[in-house]
């Protein structure tokens, strides 16, 4: 990421904490060079509030909200990341259609009422995923779904569909709320998240769009989600890029692509980055022209499995490579996948108790405090795996 000015580069790479336990550059060197071969090992702390407030905007910046989360209870003092968050991804929260409409026609927003609450406190964006399936609606009843028996099935009411999101667009909390967008549906190419087929989705979508457009609120819609890592996978999304609703492609439906960037296993941040070049070539060629959002990201998961620990370094330059590298692919958001989390995947941002931060949790915070007002102008690798950005 390049600053406006070399002053402020350096301001921002001199400052050093020493809870982070890392080694900070030197002035003279390239204030934004960022060792992730090994430690992330610049970290310094995050900006002074003076250097942060005289940082101008420039055109193309990467803008607070590029750094989204997820977290599974994202409520009150110690539950909401103990870290500047610029958006954050409403999913394994319990706010699907499928807990929201537990009776048909009757909608409990309770929980999805605070959340947003809390979000427009915090000064946060919210990005809402509509489904899963109520079991009621379910067109096909399966055990194996993750969120219960239907839940992945296409919806036979889909009148109840569009009732169900001009619901959601009307409460209070994201009526006229311009940080609110919406996601159709969560890995629409895992089938333990969807039935359906390519055309079931894009028909959905289409009727998502119908939904919002004479609601008050910001109509910014997200396409499905798409786990790209496995060839099978990208071959659906080759395939649901392909459909057209009423004559028109998808993607003229939606405000945004959504892809969900996790490497293999034993992959990293530049692994991943090799998988948004192989669906950059699948949108380019249904000519796709929207913004990218990385709606999930995090490190070492094999299904419900997880490989080996890494060490806290590790975890950090993950991380920090993460954010770095996806602001140069031009990505426009990245939503860790998840703040709190314990159990899963092997690059966690808080300790056991799931709020205090862990080093990859730090680095979180200081590698968005040299990236927000920047423009990414492209990174470059030395041989010893130092980046320059």
């Amino acid at each position: 990421m390049t600053r406006p000015t070399r002053r402020l580069r350096t301001a921002v790479a001199a400052c050093a904490v020493a809870a982070l336990g890392v080694q900070v550059l030197p002035a003279a060197a390239a204030p934004s060079a960022v060792p992730v071969r090994t430690a992330a090992a610049v970290l310094p702390a995050v900006a002074p509030a003076a250097v942060r407030s005289a940082l101008p905007r420039l055109p193309g910046a990467v803008a607070p909200s590029f750094f989204g989360v997820h977290d599974f209870s994202p409520i009150g003092r110690n539950g909401w990341p103990l870290t500047a968050v610029g958006s954050i991804r409403l999913w394994d929260v319990g706010v699907t259609w499928r807990d929201i409409e537990k009776r048909k026609n009757v909608y409990d927003f309770t929980r999805l009422d605070t959340i947003t609450r809390e979000a427009k406190l915090r000064g946060a964006d919210v990005l809402i995923v509509l489904g899963q399936t109520p079991r009621f609606y379910a067109s096909k009843v399966r055990s194996t779904d993750v969120y219960g028996p239907g839940a992945a099935s296409m919806p036979t009411n889909l009148n109840a569909w569009k009732r169900y999101i001009q619901a959601v667009a009307n409460r209070p909390n994201i009526r006229n709320n311009p940080r609110v967008q919406f996601q159709v549906w969560n890995e629409a190419n895992v089938t333990e998240f969807w039935t359906g087929s390519q055309a079931q989705m894009a028909l959905l979508t289409k009727l998502t769009r119908d939904a919002l457009t004479p609601t008050k609120t910001s109509r910014y819609l997200l396409a499905p989600a798409l786990v790209t890592r496995a060839t099978f996978q990208r071959t659906w999304m080759d395939r649901f890029y392909a459909q057209r609703v009423n004559g028109r492609p998808v993607a003229d439906y939606v405000n945004a692509v959504s892809l969900q960037l996790y490497p293999l296993p034993t992959g990293s941040p530049e692994d991943s980055m090799s998988i948004l070049a192989q669906d950059k070539k699948i949108l380019a060629k249904y000519r796709v022209r929207k913004p990218i959002w990385n709606t999930e990201i995090n490190y070492g998961l094999s299904g419900p499995h997880n490989v080996a620990p890494l060490s806290a370094s590790r975890q950090a330059a993950n991380v920090s490579r993460t954010l770095l590298l996806n602001a140069n692919a031009d990505v426009k958001r990245v939503f860790w996948y998840a703040w709190g989390n314990t159990t899963i995947a092997n690059t966690r941002t808080t300790g056991p108790n799931g709020f205090s931060l862990t080093l990859a949790g730090k680095g979180y915070g200081v590698t968005r405090s040299w990236q927000v007002g920047a423009q990414a102008r492209g990174c470059s690798r030395s041989s010893s795996g130092t980046y320059t950005c």
